[in-house]
């Protein structure tokens, strides 16, 4: 089967759960090209696990000689979707630049996907890369579906009933997206959109035993420093912690990593927080085999940002940590109150100061809620079954599929 899957940026540090599709997907036999919009970004850390995907790896160029030779082909056919992109966009004008952008590019990928004999196209994220699969199918026929996952689709809906409703199908990562997807899109029905979590190689990560506990208490974060992490709202919970003896690792960058360092130094706490910035799979697996608890304290950022379901808690639970996360999107999907994680309300310091101190009271209880986490990852966040779900609904809705069908 020849599938093409259409990222913004290739490479991403914060995107491992597509990389592992992708070298799944590979795993099962597919001939898989790997489309980015945005040039190859020398700043990211490629994680070992995904070096494979450096050879299927293909940048068309937003706006080149090629991709403009492509679009000027094409403009009798582009007509259609511009205009498309001009009703729903065109008050917002930079929206719209950005979409009228990508559709150029998509012309050059239509060719190159038509003259390869493509079988299915697969956009990550329902915005540039939905938008470009939508052109691609608009242009050749080619069969498209989208994962849809968090502020790609809270953020705005202008465009979606057209991208996803010419989709040959819709995933969603949590059944919260499902629902917000069926009340805020028009023709889009619940039961018609898939819900396929997002995932870890769970199979491959041991059974761990409980954290240590004869050093300090070791709170890990993982993920990008940005608001919608709620970074911010960990340190102000450290520094009102009564755990006597704590140290906080923090894996990752971004934005608000300036910020959040002269917080820390405003809070007075000093060398217990340590800004290691990004790192690869193999040293945040250290990380969590050597933490007490992992934090993940999403909130509602600027604009809508917000997480789906953050991937370093499904990776804590895989490793049998006890997990701290919030009541936002579909998190309580992952973190159930009491059972298999720790629950709390978005932006609330007493809450996390709270949850803190009863996994440190309590590390046999905290271990315990852990190992029920690993048993629901386990059950639906496995890699090896999400990703054959997407990989099987992908043949499904082939071009080649749809051909026998017609026969």
């Amino acid at each position: 089967m020849r599938l093409a899957v259409i990222v913004t940026e290739y490479p991403k540090f914060t995107e491992t759960f597509i990389l592992r599709d992708v070298m799944k997907f590979l795993e099962f036999g597919g001939d898989v090209r790997l489309y980015h919009l945005s040039p190859y970004n020398k700043s990211e850390v490629l994680h070992g696990f995904a070096e494979p995907t450096r050879a299927i790896a293909r940048h068309a160029g937003l706006i080149t000689p090629r991709t403009l030779a492509s679009f000027t082909a094409r403009l009798g056919s582009m007509a259609g979707p511009l205009a498309v992109i001009g009703a729903q966009q065109g008050g917002k004008p930079v929206l719209a630049g950005k979409s009228a952008v990508v559709s150029v590019a998509a012309c050059a990928i239509a060719r190159e996907l038509a003259d390869w004999g493509a079988d299915h196209v697969h956009a990550e994220f329902a915005g540039h890369p939905a938008t470009a699969a939508w052109v691609i199918h608009r242009l050749t026929g080619i069969p498209y579906s989208v994962s849809c996952r968090a502020h790609d689709i809270f953020r705005t809906q202008r465009l979606l009933a057209e991208k996803l409703g010419e989709a040959a199908f819709v995933r969603t990562i949590s059944n919260y997206g499902r629902d917000f997807l069926a009340s805020h899109v028009g023709g889009l029905r619940a039961e018609d959109i898939q819900v396929i979590h997002s995932s870890v190689d769970v199979e491959k990560v041991p059974q761990l035993g409980p954290p240590p506990q004869d050093g300090p208490f070791h709170v890990v974060y993982v993920g990008s420093l940005q608001v919608r992490k709620g970074v911010d709202v960990l340190l102000r919970a450290l520094a009102a912690v009564k755990v006597p003896d704590w140290r906080c690792s923090l894996a990752g960058d971004g934005p608000e990593r300036a910020k959040l360092e002269a917080l820390a130094a405003e809070l007075g706490l000093g060398q217990r927080v340590a800004f290691l910035g990004k790192q690869d799979f193999a040293a945040v697996s250290k990380l969590y085999e050597s933490a007490n608890v992992i934090a993940a304290p999403s909130v509602i950022g600027p604009s809508g940002r917000t997480e789906g379901i953050p991937n370093v808690a499904i990776e804590g639970l895989a490793f049998q940590r006890p997990v701290i996360s919030t009541n936002v999107s579909g998190i309580p999907e992952l973190i159930r109150p009491g059972r298999t994680g720790f629950l709390i309300e978005p932006g609330s310091v007493e809450e996390l100061v709270r949850a803190l101190g009863d996994v440190h009271a309590d590390p046999e209880a905290a271990y315990a809620i852990a190992c029920r986490g690993r048993r629901l990852v386990e059950a639906e966040f496995s890699l090896a079954v999400n990703a054959r779900r997407q990989f099987d609904l992908f043949r499904a809705h082939s071009a080649s599929a749809l051909g026998r069908a017609a026969e």
